[in-house]
């Protein structure tokens, strides 16, 4: 009698399932796992210039949130950028700071172009160490013997350093200054560059020049003088999570972000300067 129930229980304990601990009811079966993937969120790579970080890191999380997915961004100069799409084809979303880093891959059909729109504008700002004693108001006095040298985004590759070269060009002293130009891999190097005190001055964007109390604002270029600064935003074709992408682009266009890309001193892109929709 004892050793048939003794049999007994060892059978019921050894269904699958249940686990017979001393004064504990069995407990339920456990509901069944979720199929491999079925609550993840669609990761979606964002190349972005940096100089768009700062708004960027803030925006990201909640834009991920609202459009049930992972934004995973990589920041660089917008030139660097273009050619890892053009040699890795990783990107889901290209944030580029020029229009000819995007004109490139869009040659090259490696775009949406249908979705391709510019959406920030921006000013070059001239800056200097924040305990320095240098005034200076224009162009011409970057060429003045003060500025020994002159930290810029390299010209070559970057649109920063483009578009200060282009204004520089225009005031007709770019050729005084080419042999002072100390080139960074890109604008946020440059605003460290000055930060550190390993350069006279520098030129960055204005939204550059706010982030960081170890440099100063010495003038900021107007619009009558300066380039056209342009903010393009692209979808690379041929990826696998278009609709993701397009997602979080309408995000970061939308009127809920529109209030923190100008608090860190965005503009709008300038008017006539449609290209698609998202």
């Amino acid at each position: 009698m004892l050793r048939r129930a003794v049999r007994t229980l060892i059978n019921f304990a050894c269904i699958p399932g249940l686990l017979l601990l001393p004064g504990r009811a069995p407990a339920a079966p456990a509901a069944p796992a979720s199929p491999a993937g079925a609550h993840e969120r669609a990761e979606v790579a964002i190349y972005a210039a940096a100089s768009l970080r700062d708004a960027l890191e803030e925006l990201a999380p909640d834009c991920g949130r609202s459009t049930s997915t992972r934004p995973f961004l990589n920041f660089g100069a917008s030139g660097d950028l273009a050619r890892q799409i053009e040699s890795a084809g990783k990107a889901d979303l290209f944030l580029s700071a020029d229009e000819a880093s995007v004109d490139r891959l869009a040659r090259k059909g490696l775009l949406d172009e249908i979705a391709t729109r510019p959406f920030l504008s921006n000013r070059l700002a001239v800056i200097v160490p924040a305990g320095s004693r240098l005034t200076l108001t224009r162009a011409a006095d970057l060429a003045g013997p003060s500025v020994r040298r002159l930290a810029l985004a390299d010209p070559e590759f970057v649109p920063a350093g483009a578009y200060a070269r282009d204004w520089l060009r225009r005031a007709g002293v770019w050729e005084e200054i080419r042999g002072r130009v100390v080139p960074a891999v890109d604008v946020r190097a440059a605003l460290a560059l000055v930060a550190a005190g390993g350069v006279d001055a520098g030129v960055v964007y204005r939204t550059d020049a706010r982030i960081s109390s170890k440099v100063r604002q010495a003038f900021e270029v107007g619009d009558d003088e300066g380039p056209r600064i342009i903010y393009v935003a692209a979808l690379p074709s041929g990826r696998p999570r278009p609709e993701a992408a397009r997602a979080v682009l309408s995000c970061l266009l939308s009127a809920a972000a529109a209030p923190i890309f100008e608090r860190l001193g965005f503009l709008p892109p300038p008017a006539g300067t449609q290209r698609g929709a998202p």
